[in-house]
């Protein structure tokens, strides 16, 4: 804990009385004491403010400090309110401690104020919108409010709680961690208001880690020590079943704690003498003030100017208690009056439209404020003859009672405080202040409006009436007595506590009995899956809009406290690892904690029944070992394999799955579509699996689809059955997702069963990115905080919920099968042969398999190891999603992207050739135009003892390929093949958006030039010329002679330009060790370099660019974003002849121009004989 040294009380030391502490409570207190109060709620006005709570918190805490109290006010630290740090802790919340900052800002009439801040959880417009079903915020909240409580530095003798929100407080001070700090300080809970009462789900009772005693509500009347609503009549009311909201038994029990007091106006901050916010200000001379202010009102509400016209005013949430609906169904009366009608408010989409409607239909006599402005509200107190509060029941009624303040005459439901404060002016015209109708009907209303507009027409009569409201006293004068006495009373009960009630367990009678069934487990698996893409992409996200969404829905599932299951591909692990690693980090982080828990699989998410037995376990292998280098999960906690499509034949997987030679020893279970578990072979062409997946998808799945079973034949191996309806409701879209979600949790369960419902799917789709609808995530949160309020299902974490499971599973047959979409609409096939034996796709799948022989064949030939390496994980990498097709086109052909990763699959031949290269014990000094990645067009091949060289001529005779043999293996430095190609199935064409593969030099506007290739070959040397012959280019003319020889790992290239060109830029991409990068990320890549030199390293390799410091070329920064696993040297040359030298190796300003020099003299001394056929 951190503390800050102005962190103190705001009252001279020498009046504070001791701390309390249960039995040395001073016994008899003088009559008005000064108390430490800490008043919590969730809003204060001018904080933060939805209704009359805001008033509330305002107003009581300054009273009760003009009495000597000495109160400080704490509320969320939302959005915008800032504030000065005093104070930190830590708050321990389920799995992981949030640290809380406690933020003092202004001060409200001497009480201090305390915002309470951490990071997520109040970062917030509006603190609740007007439901009760956002627990979540506020259940942390009344955590860290006893947790500042509980503070040496200032312990209060009360804690004053307010509403649903801060109702956890109560049993927090009484059970929680803190129990002994807070066991002589009083609680006082004040209801608001008992319909909203914070329901508590399953999960949210396991993350408050107390004993269940029901919604936030029902733990502040149970616990606290002293109870009031905000009205004498209200208190009444609610201890009847017809008002109690089912709580009545459990106030009926806390009865003699309990009280009403009735709620004050502020009249500091409601008075029109002093509002800064209405047109003019008026006093007991109101006439003219009032008449200003109903004019300014017509105008700012498009009302007809008619001075005349009854103006009645409404301001209010529009939730069904406050009667919008009588309102909106009486106004065609109200315009037949002659009345005009303003009304001020945010809430239900009905009522507001129903408003809107009425604008449009009755203009100039209905006006409708869709906002909750208080400068507007104020206006309406002002600017209306009549307030109008036709409230279903209201526990206060604050805002007639303010109006009262502004000389407009109520017209109420007598309900809740209304029947305590606003007298019916035709019953008793000598007290009256307002009139009053009891049914909830539209003719009982407008008998009210009838007496009142009757009232109106006498304007003398009205006028003293106006003037007897204004003069109406309902300040906190008295009601902040009571509360005085209410905190009396509290302390001294909580000198009588036994002391071991606060520890042990709540005894109170009339605690009502919960016996809820046992909650059904549910586990949320998402499945995150990208290629190794990049960003700058024109048609598409790129990865850092992906990882950033991916990311936001991890922080949902923290905030929430809701186990994730989560598989992750290894192309996208790879593709985080170089791009966003703090990305990986953050999925460790929450896995360290136990909000994470990790499914395996593929490395690329091959289709598994396309591939060989021992191709799929290299695939499962190097997923393995991606878990657990960069998330730290160790083999033997993967148990659970997400099959890729979910294609499963369980003769062809079952074994490779369950290989104990894995580094798990094996999978114990498979997550496929629950319609496998159904028999799809019927001779009369109807099954099982048809029913099922004809089955009406808003029903809940049955009841034997929510059990894990044995595969038969499965070597052991249990398939979790994932639900298919479940992956159509959530994030939920309407209505009907909410009501089949509804219908779900209601499953019946018993203590023992292995029910659970499993939702899996695409993670893009939860996260709103990729192609996805963006609007998901939000409702997916809506989905989680819904999750968290239902007491019949409870999340948990898969694996965890697996071992635990008491019953011996039964045994299904699993046919052949996948997800129902891919099998049936489009057209794949339970087997996939849709699709994987398309004759469109024939050609891709060739590629695979030709390739798969090239890299089998140099292994087996001993190849050199880690180039071998590398050519199977690309290879690996290019069964990618196989075979793939479009489902957006009617036609269905195999996807651009899918047929762009399998063409790439021949670069593995390329790796291939260069490992059984370097595996050769004799490699003398070669060149070569061969077609060496069989793509149809030849590539310039040099070879050396030291370096395996590929230029492509066809494609702008840039250097495509570097491998280098040194002391610790084969490695490639330059190209970076198994990064996303976009769309592009042509080889070693350079890939103009985004500019991932650029490969070595790549010239400023010749990348797409043909040239032509001469070899030359003397004394140990080689050097191949590459001319531009491109007709169309600027650069045509221009000469790249590229020289290699067996005395030093470079390559020299000498560029010579036309005439035409005015200088160049010239790209080279370093990869060193590209295998290592791909597998390990960015972690050990650093850019190294000096004057003439520049370059990247990897761990043992080091790769860089050198020039001549003699010549008229320079260093630049390159432009876009740099490419996959590379390290982009830019630089640009304004001589007509320069040299680039490109090498291995340790180097410095000294040796590279030693090196740089050395090359240049021995390739001038062929130039010289004439040995390259060059220009002198």
């Amino acid at each position: 804990m951190d503390t800050h040294p102005t962190f103190t009380s705001n009252r001279t030391p020498a009046r504070l009385l001791p701390e309390v502490e249960g039995p040395g409570l001073i016994a008899t207190p003088p009559a008005l004491p000064l108390r430490r109060v800490l008043f919590a709620s969730a809003e204060a006005y001018p904080f933060m403010k939805v209704g009359g709570l805001a008033d509330v918190s305002s107003a009581l805490p300054k009273r009760l400090f003009e009495l000597g109290f000495d109160v400080r006010l704490v509320i969320p630290a939302y959005r915008g309110l800032g504030g000065s740090p005093v104070l930190t802790f830590d708050v321990p919340f389920g799995p992981v401690a949030e640290r809380v900052v406690v933020r003092r800002l202004p001060s409200l009439g001497g009480v201090e104020v305390l915002g309470l801040h951490a990071p997520g959880w109040f970062d917030r417009e509006i603190p609740y919108s007007y439901q009760d079903g956002d627990v979540m915020p506020f259940v942390f909240f009344s955590k860290a409010v006893t947790a500042l409580a509980a503070q040496k530095t200032w312990r209060p003798h009360i804690i004053h709680c307010n509403d649903w929100h801060c109702g956890l407080v109560a049993q927090e001070a009484r059970q929680g961690q803190h129990r002994q700090a807070l066991a002589g300080t009083g609680i006082v809970f004040t209801i608001h208001n008992i319909a909203y009462q914070g329901p508590v789900g399953a999960a949210t009772d396991q993350l408050i880690g107390l004993p269940p005693e029901g919604s936030l509500l029902e733990r502040g009347i149970a616990f606290a020590d002293r109870i009031n609503t905000v009205s004498p009549r209200y208190m009444e009311e609610i201890l009847t079943p017809a008002q109690g909201a089912g709580l009545d038994g459990l106030l009926q029990t806390r009865r003699d704690a309990a009280r009403g007091i009735l709620n004050g106006v502020d009249y500091d901050e409601f008075n029109p003498v002093l509002d800064p916010w209405i047109d003019t200000r008026y006093d007991g001379d109101f006439m003219a003030g009032k008449r200003a202010n109903k004019e300014a009102l017509q105008r700012l509400s498009n009302l007809e100017p008619a001075p005349d016209r009854p103006v009645f005013g409404m301001v209010a949430r529009l939730v069904s208690q406050k009667g919008v609906g009588l309102l909106t169904s009486a106004l065609e009366q109200f315009v037949a009056r002659g009345a005009q009608v303003v009304v001020l408010g945010e809430g239900a989409p009905r009522y507001r439209r129903k408003l809107e409607w009425a604008a449009r239909r009755y203009p100039g006599s209905v006006s409708y404020h869709p906002t909750s402005s208080e400068p507007l509200a104020r206006q309406i107190y002002a600017g209306s003859d009549s307030f109008l509060a036709p409230s279903v029941f209201e526990p206060c009624g604050l805002t007639p009672l303010i109006a009262l303040k502004y000389g407009t005459i109520p017209i109420v439901r007598r309900t809740g405080g209304l029947a305590d404060t606003v007298t019916d002016y035709m019953e008793d015209p000598a007290e009256g202040l307002g009139f009053v109708f009891v049914q909830r009907r539209v003719a009982s209303m407008l008998s009210a409006v009838d007496n009142a507009l009757a009232v109106y027409s006498r304007r003398p009569e009205w006028n003293r009436l106006r003037r007897r409201a204004m003069g109406a006293d309902f300040s906190w004068r008295a009601p902040v007595r009571e509360y005085v006495a209410l905190y009396e009373e509290a302390l001294h009960s909580r000198r009588n506590a036994d002391p071991s009630w606060n520890a042990v367990q709540v005894n109170k009678p009339g605690l009502r009995s919960r016996h809820r069934p046992a909650p059904l487990p549910i586990a949320l698996v998402h499945h995150a899956n990208q290629y190794l893409i990049t960003d700058g992409y024109q048609d598409r996200e790129g990865v850092t809009a992906l990882v950033t969404g991916y990311s936001t829905l991890l922080r949902l599932h923290e905030k929430y406290r809701v186990p994730l299951n989560l598989h992750l591909s290894g192309t996208l692990i790879e593709a985080a690892a170089w791009q966003h690693p703090w990305f990986l980090a953050e999925v460790r982080r929450l896995r360290d904690v136990g909000l994470v828990s990790l499914t395996g699989g593929t490395y690329s998410e091959n289709v598994l029944t396309a591939f060989d037995r021992e191709f799929n376990r290299r695939q499962l292998q190097e997923l393995f070992w991606l878990y657990r280098r960069h998330l730290g999960c160790a083999p033997a906690d993967l148990e659970i394999c997400w099959v890729p499509e979910r294609v499963w034949d369980t003769d062809r997987l079952a074994k490779v799955l369950t290989d104990p030679r894995l580094p798990n020893g094996g999978y114990r279970y498979v997550l496929l579509d629950d319609r496998l578990l159904y028999p799809s072979d019927d001779a009369h062409g109807a099954s099982d699996r048809l029913e099922f997946d004809g089955a009406d998808p808003a029903s809940p799945p049955p009841a034997d689809a929510l059990r894990p079973y044995r595969i038969k034949g499965g070597k052991g191996l249990q398939v979790v059955p994932m639900s298919t309806r479940l992956r159509y409701w959530i994030p939920p879209e309407d209505r009907s997702h909410w009501r089949s979600l509804s219908r779900a949790a209601e499953l019946p369960t018993a203590p023992g069963d292995d029910s659970i419902l499993v939702y899996a799917d695409d993670m893009e789709k939860s996260a709103g990115v990729g192609p996805w609808d963006p609007g998901a995530l939000g409702r997916y949160e809506e989905f989680l905080r819904w999750l968290a309020t239902q007491p019949n299902l409870v999340p948990v974490d898969l694996p965890g919920w697996l071992h635990q499971r008491r019953r011996r599973p039964g045994v299904r047959v699993l046919e052949r099968g996948t997800f129902v979409e891919l099998a049936q609409d489009w057209h794949a096939g339970e087997d996939y042969s849709g699709w994987g034996q398309d004759e469109a796709w024939a050609p891709y799948q060739d590629h695979l398999a030709r390739t798969r022989r090239a890299v089998a064949e140099a292994e087996k030939a001993e190849a050199e190891p880690r180039l071998t390496a590398l050519a199977w994980k690309h290879l690996l990498a290019s069964g990618y999603e196989t075979g793939w097709h479009d489902t957006e086109r009617p036609d269905r052909p195999p996807a651009a992207w899918a047929k762009a990763v399998a063409s790439h699959a021949r670069a593995a031949c390329v790796l291939a050739a260069a490992a059984r290269w370097f595996g050769l014990p004799a490699r003398p000094l070669g060149a070569e135009l061969a077609d060496i990645d069989e793509d149809g067009t030849e590539e310039l091949v040099l070879r050396s003892r030291h370096l395996f060289a590929v230029l492509a001529p066809e494609h702008g005779g840039r250097l495509v390929y570097l491998a280098y043999r040194g002391p610790n293996g084969g490695v490639l430095v330059i190209g970076n093949p198994t990064d996303d190609w976009n769309r592009q199935e042509e080889l070693n064409s350079y890939m103009d958006l985004p500019a991932n593969h650029p490969g070595g030099l790549a010239d400023g506007g010749g990348v797409h030039d043909r040239y032509e290739v001469s070899i030359h070959s003397e004394d140990g040397v080689i050097v191949a010329e590459l001319r531009d012959v491109q007709e169309d280019s600027h650069l045509l003319g221009l000469s790249k002679r590229v020289m290699i020889d067996d005395t030093d790992p470079a390559l020299l290239v000498a560029y010579d330009l036309p005439p035409a060109a005015d200088g160049i830029t010239v790209r080279t991409c370093l990869s060193p060790d590209y295998y290592r990068l791909l597998r390990h990320g960015l972690a050990d890549l650093q850019r190294i370099g000096g004057t003439n030199w520049q370059g990247a390293s990897n761990r043992a390799t080091q790769v860089w660019v050198a020039l001549a410091g003699d010549e008229d070329t320079a260093w630049c920064d390159p432009d876009g974003p740099e490419p996959g696993h590379g390290a982009l040297i830019s630089l640009h040359a304004r001589a007509r002849s320069f040299h680039v030298l490109i090498g291995l190796g340790e180097i410095d300003d000294e040796v590279s121009q030693a090196a740089v020099k050395a090359a240049r003299e021995r390739l001038a001394s062929r130039i010289h004989r004439g040995v390259t056929g060059g220009r002198k």
